[in-house]
């Protein structure tokens, strides 16, 4: 992972590079991707290619996600709702987690849906509505 390499060549971004140019025209699947971009150890992933970088992360696209969404800096409880993408083309769903009533339960309720993926002040503000 770019935030845990040493030197410049331990990146993951050229070896992931090399296999999507092999695979052709044939998808290529990654299970829990985090390409986002980070301060390697070091400082050795720093500025130079970082546009590079970004571009090639960004050229893959969700197929399938799914996430629960939780109060920051807690652990994963209270889980207050999930955002899920069932399929390629699939819409992005947030669901609100309510208790149901005389301790019931737990039911989760579909608040939004869009075509990208909500950002936190839209969750949030969903919640509230």
């Amino acid at each position: 992972a770019p935030q845990s390499m040493v030197g410049v060549d331990s990146s993951i971004i050229g070896p992931l590079k090399e296999m999507v140019q092999a695979a052709g025209d044939r998808p290529v699947i990654l299970i829990n991707p985090d390409l986002s971009d980070k301060v390697s150890a070091q400082g050795q992933q720093n500025v130079r290619g970082r546009q590079d970088r970004i571009d090639f992360a960004n050229s893959f696209k969700p197929i399938w996600h799914f996430q629960n969404i939780y109060v920051s800096g807690t652990s994963y409880f209270p889980i207050l709702g999930s955002i899920f993408k069932p399929s390629p083309l699939g819409m992005w769903i947030t669901h609100q987690r309510r208790d149901l009533v005389n301790n019931g339960g737990e039911v989760y309720v579909p608040v939004l849906a869009g075509e990208e993926m909500p950002e936190g002040e839209q969750i949030l503000d969903s919640f509230e509505s």
